[in-house]
């Protein structure tokens, strides 16, 4: 990763999505120190990716647009390498910008937000909605271990901990309480409005590269050691699929194959995180705690700084901002460069980095997404 570009991100901010692509391209670039006609290869996440290249003033051997859900980050990165490695490529660029919340409109006629999701054929039922798929997870987790509405609070407060020192993000200044999650509206049982993700306006570049290319930047390139990926899918039809999470144990194991290395070695991890289960539920898939620890884990203090596993120290989906999986991409990449500020992780040298999305036509069916990340 040679290059990163982070636009402002938040609500209503008043800027197109073509735009806010181009603004992030403008600062990757400089961050990697790399030419405007160096770029060869073009990602985008939106289906106007064929017509960025030209807004944006780029000649690439080719312009691609994917979406795998939140998993279509780092699918973005891998797709990238396997451009490079195949030669059709030497630098890549990987490109998000949306506003959703400046004019889309909901089922209800209001305007803002991405509105209601109908996830396969369970939408006939009226499971509409990522919120409610999302609770299944919560309610089966509930059931299996003891999981509590305080441990999912845990979640909430954790992550604000870190957002509220760190600029730029939506819960910048303004921690919560356990008291404060509990006070906000119920949005669908067990979840409150504070276990929720909120959708915000932004873009995020990345440039990748050949660490060979890399040498010659004058910026601050941060290894990918390993990437993988699975589907939940795997686990309906077995009858499994509100056990997991995601199917996390493939792309586990393939990544860390790659890598080398094991969870023990990893110093940050940066999660997406849709609702307050889901951190829970991947510390659990990924090792760092048994099955059903995952809310004491968070209780007990252990995913803040200086804890056994320092998780979303940007604040996450929860409470820094949503660029679907670039969120945690962005904060990964942060913490291998020591760029972190207030909840920078000392001596942080190995970063997992983790996406979720891209329904398989059943609720609860994501594909998942995992990436390590070394030190600059």
């Amino acid at each position: 990763m040679a290059g990163l570009g982070v636009t402002e991100q938040g609500r209503r901010l008043g800027v197109p999505p073509r735009e806010l692509r181009r603004r992030a391209l403008e600062l990757a670039l400089a961050d990697a120190g790399v030419e405007r006609g160096r770029v060869d290869g073009y990602i985008g996440t939106s289906s106007e990716a064929f017509d960025d290249v030209r807004y944006l003033g780029l000649a690439p051997h080719f312009a691609w647009t994917m979406q795998a859900g939140g998993a279509t980050a780092i699918w973005s990165v891998l797709n990238a390498i396997g451009a490079i490695l195949t030669g059709q490529a030497t630098t890549v660029v990987c490109v998000y910008g949306a506003a959703p919340t400046a004019g889309v409109r909901r089922p209800d006629g209001r305007v803002g937000g991405y509105g209601g999701f109908r996830y396969g054929y369970p939408a006939m039922y009226g499971l509409i909605g990522a919120a409610g798929a999302h609770a299944l997870h919560a309610r089966r987790h509930m059931h299996r271990y003891g999981t509590t509405v305080e441990h999912l609070a845990a979640v909430a407060v954790a992550q604000r901990a870190h957002a509220a020192v760190r600029p730029g993000t939506l819960g910048y200044g303004a921690p919560l309480t356990p008291a404060d999650h509990q006070a906000s509206p119920l949005v669908v049982d067990p979840f409150r409005r504070l276990d929720c993700c909120r959708d915000t306006d932004g873009g995020v570049a990345l440039v990748v590269t050949s660490t060979e290319q890399a040498r010659d930047l004058p910026g601050r390139h941060v290894p990918i050691l390993g990437l993988g990926t699975g589907h939940n899918l795997r686990n309906w039809w077995t009858g499994e699929v509100f056990d997991h999470h995601d199917d996390v144990a493939t792309a586990k194991v393939t990544a860390f194959g790659q890598a080398g290395i094991d969870v023990g070695d990893v110093d940050v991890a940066a999660l997406y995180d849709p609702f307050t289960i889901s951190p829970i539920m991947q510390l659990e898939a990924y090792g760092f705690c048994a099955p059903g620890d995952g809310g004491p884990l968070h209780a007990a203090g252990q995913t803040g700084l200086g804890g056994l596993i320092p998780t979303n120290t940007g604040g996450g989906q929860l409470s820094g901002y949503y660029a679907a999986g670039f969120t945690a991409i962005v904060e990964g990449v942060l913490q291998m460069r020591g760029d972190g500020g207030a909840t920078q992780v000392p001596g942080a040298r190995i970063a997992l980095v983790s996406g979720h999305g891209g329904n398989g036509g059943v609720q609860n069916t994501w594909s998942h997404a995992t990436m390590l990340l070394g030190a600059a």
